[in-house]
């Protein structure tokens, strides 16, 4: 019951305050520490920043916003998405100030990556563009 779930979670004693603008500390501690490795070496030299957000798409709008301010000079103001992507990364990256540019990934005749078109316009793409690379969850793949 509703009731029970509530008292199972008041008696573990949950801190139950808002997590700093960050995220948790343990949670983005155990995080990068799982992606880069607890003894990596950009860590002892504190050159590797963890967030957490609140979804992809929280996750995607501070990327844009990020990059748009502080991307390295010469680099692109623009990000190149894949074709297909979903449906509200364009409103997101343009929000950020981003121009949308697209890459080919998916082939329909295959139901799978378009690995000739994707290098081809990779290749084709401005020295220091802006990719953004699905690594899970991507549909319709």
């Amino acid at each position: 019951s509703v009731r029970e779930a509530e008292k199972r979670v008041v008696d573990k004693k949950y801190d139950m305050e808002y997590s700093g603008i960050d995220g948790s500390p343990e949670f983005i501690k155990l995080t990068r520490d799982l992606v880069f490795g607890a003894d990596h070496p950009l860590i002892a030299q504190n050159r590797i920043v963890t967030v957490q957000t609140l979804s992809g798409t929280g996750a995607l709008r501070l990327c844009g916003n990020y990059l748009e301010r502080f991307a390295p000079e010469g680099t692109s103001k623009s990000i190149y998405m894949p074709t297909p992507t979903w449906a509200n990364h364009k409103n997101v990256f343009t929000d950020s100030g981003l121009k949308c540019e697209w890459y080919r990934h998916y082939k329909r005749e295959i139901n799978g990556l378009d690995i000739d078109g994707l290098l081809e316009d990779v290749r084709a793409a401005p020295a220091k563009s802006i990719f953004l690379f699905h690594a899970c969850a991507h549909n319709p793949t």
